[in-house]
């Protein structure tokens, strides 16, 4: 039974560990009974002064990143039974994530994954440990590393011996 009270939240974007963090948060969720959501926000560059253009684009880009993150939700859905909420925002990931958190007080748990480069972290990870608290109220953030295995994802997640 899933305690749609209690949510975990993950963001699909176009990182190489983004995979494991959504598949951790869905093996998470499903192993306390929780929901989980699934954020992905557009990326729309625009050309500024084209208003209608302008508006093309940024359709364009929410299509896109719907498209995206139906396929997470399928990956997710596939490899731990969960199947999530899927939201789709045209703003910064991180100013998205603090309205949804703020907006939704079943978010409990923030799960992201690290990147796995030479290039530190990951953007995300960097960004959240330097700004504002998510919300005021408590929120768990978790950090795994962003180069799992799906065994090792399996294990950490709590559904393999």
């Amino acid at each position: 039974m899933t305690d749609l009270s209690r949510k975990f939240l993950a963001v699909s974007d176009e990182t190489d560990e983004c995979r494991v963090a959504l598949v951790y948060a869905g093996h998470r969720a499903k192993a306390v009974g929780a929901g989980l959501v699934i954020l992905r926000c557009a990326r729309s560059p625009g050309v500024g002064g084209w208003i209608g253009l302008d508006q093309d684009i940024s359709q364009d880009a929410i299509d896109a990143a719907r498209l995206k993150a139906a396929e997470h939700a399928r990956l997710v859905e596939e490899r731990t039974g969960t199947t999530p909420e899927v939201v789709v925002s045209d703003e910064d990931p991180l100013d998205a994530i603090h309205k949804l958190v703020r907006e939704d007080p079943s978010i409990r748990q923030l799960v992201l994954a690290t990147g796995s480069g030479r290039w530190g972290p990951g953007q995300l990870v960097a960004r959240l440990g330097k700004g504002r608290p998510l919300a005021e109220r408590p929120i768990a953030v978790t950090v795994v590393p962003g180069d799992l295995t799906d065994r090792q994802i399996d294990e950490m997640g709590g559904m393999a011996s």
